[in-house]
């Protein structure tokens, strides 16, 4: 995470350079001085953050959800600047943390959410080196819990609800690759992520032993 120069030959919203930020270093950049400008004009980037991800996965993915990409953004910038601006009141990150996603949740919103909200666990690390008892760590696992599918690697998120995006096949499939990926065995508790993962692991257990000791064990094999 950094913060960005107001130096810009075009000038542009906080949320868009922050967007700009991740499609071009993979970091989000947070303007020390905010600009108050509309930040309408981070939406043409984060359509462009979904073409590249679809390149990168090419498989079947949800449509983008314009609003639901927006706000969830603009939480995701939010949580950046309260990571770094440590004197904001525990008040103020409650109120911007509960603001609800505008749409009801569907494969498109829970995907178009994700296109920011993936980098959550990074986000999480650092909030939770300064200080895991911090009003802010705890905002963080709910949010995790509250979106499975960009949280992964989270741990201690409990009671998540997979509902929203399980059934899509596309979506199944990364939420399974990235648990494989973070080695994150506590979210094998689904019985369609166990099984597409046992699935996947076959006989060729030892690509991820510590998710397979967890599928392959006595009491998984006999349900």
């Amino acid at each position: 995470m950094q913060k960005s120069s107001d130096n810009q030959s075009h000038p542009a919203s906080d949320l868009a350079r922050c967007i700009q930020s991740l499609v071009n270093d993979g970091r989000a950049a947070i303007s020390a001085q905010p600009s108050g400008m509309d930040d309408a004009d981070a939406l043409p980037i984060i359509q462009q953050m979904d073409g590249l991800a679809r390149d990168e996965l090419a498989i079947e993915l949800p449509a983008l959800s314009p609003a639901s990409a927006l706000w969830a953004a603009r939480l995701f910038y939010q949580l950046c600047r309260f990571t770094v601006c440590r004197d904001i009141p525990a008040e103020q990150i409650n109120l911007t943390c509960g603001i609800p996603c505008p749409e009801s949740r569907t494969p498109d919103t829970d995907w178009s959410a994700d296109l920011t909200l993936r980098h959550l666990p990074r986000l999480f690390q650092l909030a939770h080196h300064f200080s895991n008892a911090d009003p802010l760590v705890q905002q963080i696992r709910q949010i995790a819990s509250d979106w499975p599918l960009s949280s992964v690697g989270i741990a201690g998120s409990e009671k998540m609800r997979l509902g929203s995006f399980v059934n899509h096949p596309g979506l199944r499939r990364l939420y399974a690759d990235r648990i494989v990926a973070a080695g994150d065995v506590s979210r094998l508790g689904d019985p369609r992520i166990a099984d597409l993962l046992r699935a996947d692991l076959g006989i060729h257990r030892e690509l991820a032993p510590s998710i397979a000791a967890r599928l392959f064990e006595p009491s998984h094999d006999a349900h």
